[in-house]
């Protein structure tokens, strides 16, 4: 018979978010589970599994055994969150607890990344952010666009610590939340908005500014092949735009020539318009006008055509080759936005969005309300108050890919400077006091080559939670961080050369001697060039720096 295991009013603090002492309670056995009562959570299924198989169209198994729950989160009337705890043999458990982010407007459960979890002897937990499926139609429930937003994650996260509390008898030491892209978004929803739920947290290429990121895709198919063919970029032509980039550009800020993406594309001046065809030009070797101006359009990212606003910020130049897996090619924008405008904010199934008005269209979403909150309201994770997170000890660690063809990186980077200012207004400090404070706490990694969480010509292997370990817990912040690039992205064919990843502001610069395929041979330095990352916020702050000798 199953056993019904009560947490009472210790459960109702900790839904609260009310930290609790280690209960020393006994531990519950996985069928127990079973009968847990927390309030507002259903659990479905507890049983001890020797693997599990997740779906798909090349199914993974997963090892075991370890104990899978199954349960339903309802914190609202309208509200119905599906998510897994999966927990590991008490015998082999490091203690620890991590949440799991999911990507795109996706409505399913990350098994690939518990399972990540589960090999490193965590205990898990992943939800389906509120809803099925990907499409912005589950925004004709309300409370399931809240749950997107950011309640889902919360909730969610509260209730699987008290499976984990009840299962192994007392609190995990430390809990951590890892994810890129959408998972990136909530992992930055949680810090600003939940800062007692985790100790740690990972945000990769994220999308905090969720209606920035819709807007941008619309954006970008718009300036090119969804514009018409004439506008359309295909892989040869955007092969020839990158080539060209890194030929004018790959040398800049202490690069090697050699290297295949650029340290920092925002030093490159390039400009594709020398790319132009011109009488008697092959056409295989040129772009017309018209793809002149796509491409200069999707650099240049959406902006209001009346006020000049930036809404978006580009894609950077390096990035081209990349830009046909995502957003370029189709003959409809790419990503979530189609669904996002059509359903969320016209909720019109015929909504044409080639008549898309930047100034109108945009003026109409912000505006847009669900469960009376504005939509940048519920799923922007754009405020720069990170100071409960702060004081609370949490840390945080940011990254992003220089070639994301997907999230714009600009829009981490914006997010990270306006922590430094918020710093800065907080506490009257100067700018660069308040980036040494900031990264006390929080430090932003921008990855040379790396596209949208993986894959690019750059070091794009490397894995953060180690770093974040070490800061969390011995208080020893990530200075530089190695990646690696395999041959042809294939492990088992050997490296092809490793770099380090430096804290922003600082990237990484060849030493003058030593293997150029070494991170060893590799330094982190400021950027010294003129239109180099905080250039005018910092320069005189990180020329104090180095020397003092800050420089790695």
């Amino acid at each position: 018979m199953t056993r019904r295991v009560h947490l009472g009013a210790a459960t109702a603090l900790l839904l609260a978010g009310t930290a609790l002492a280690p209960s020393g309670a006994a531990a519950a056995g996985c069928g127990d589970l079973g009968g847990l009562a927390l309030p507002g959570i259903t659990v479905n299924t507890a049983a001890d599994v020797a693997s599990y198989t997740i779906p798909g169209t090349t199914p993974v198994v997963v090892p075991g055994p370890f104990c899978r729950v199954t349960a339903t989160a309802k914190p609202v009337p309208g509200s119905s969150i599906e998510f897994e705890v999966w927990l590991p043999p008490s015998g082999s458990w490091n203690g620890k607890f991590r949440g799991e982010g999911s990507g795109g407007s996706a409505g399913a459960i990350s098994y690939a990344a518990m399972a990540d979890a589960l090999s490193r002897h965590y205990a898990t937990m992943a939800n389906d952010n509120g809803h099925a499926g990907s499409s912005w139609t589950f925004s004709e429930n309300p409370e399931a666009v809240v749950d997107f937003g950011y309640r889902a994650q919360h909730v969610t996260t509260v209730a699987a610590k008290a499976v984990v509390e009840a299962y192994y008898g007392g609190r995990p030491r430390y809990s951590y939340f890892v994810g890129c892209s959408q998972g990136g978004h909530h992992a930055e929803m949680e810090a600003q908005r939940y800062p007692e739920d985790y100790d740690g947290i990972i945000a990769g290429n994220g999308a905090q500014d969720w209606t920035g990121v819709m807007t941008s895709e619309v954006w970008v198919g718009l300036a090119s092949s969804v514009r018409g063919a004439a506008y359309d970029l295909p892989q040869p032509v955007l092969d020839l735009v990158t080539r060209a980039t890194l030929a004018s550009c790959a040398a800049q800020d202490s690069n090697l020539a050699s290297q295949p993406y650029l340290t920092d594309p925002r030093d490159c001046k390039f400009d594709v318009g020398t790319l132009q065809c011109q009488a008697g030009d092959d056409p295989a070797q040129c772009l017309s006008a018209e793809q002149v101006e796509a491409v200069r359009l999707i650099h240049g990212g959406a902006h209001d055509p009346k006020t000049g606003r930036l809404i978006a910020p580009g894609l950077q130049p390096g990035s081209e080759s990349a830009w046909r897996q995502f957003l370029v090619g189709g003959t409809q924008p790419g990503g979530s936005a189609l669904s996002f405008y059509r359903d969320a904010v016209f909720k019109d199934p015929t909504h044409d969005f080639r008549g898309f008005d930047v100034r109108e269209d945009v003026a109409r979403m912000e505006a847009t309300q669900y469960a009376g909150q504005t939509l940048p309201e519920i799923l922007n994770a754009t405020s720069p108050d990170f100071e409960p997170f702060r004081q609370r000890g949490a840390k945080l660690i940011l990254y992003h890919g220089w070639a994301d063809p997907f999230i714009a990186p600009g829009f981490t980077i914006d997010l990270y400077r306006a922590i430094i200012r918020d710093q800065a207004r907080r506490h009257s400090l100067p700018q660069g006091q308040a980036l040494r404070q900031v990264q006390d706490f929080a430090r932003l990694f921008m990855v040379p080559g790396f596209y949208h969480c993986s894959g690019g010509p750059g070091p794009n292997s490397f894995d953060m939670l180690p770093e974040l370990e070490r800061w969390v817990e011995q208080g020893i912040p990530p200075k530089r961080v190695l990646a690696t690039k395999y041959v042809e992205d294939d492990k088992a064919k050997g490296v092809a050369f490793t770099r380090p990843l430096c804290a922003y502001p600082q990237g990484a610069s060849y030493s003058g001697q030593g293997d150029t395929k070494d991170a060893a041979s590799f330094h982190c330095v400021a950027d010294r060039s003129p239109n180099g990352p905080l250039s005018r916020d910092f320069a005189r702050e990180l020329r104090t720096q180095a020397t003092a000798g800050e420089e790695d």
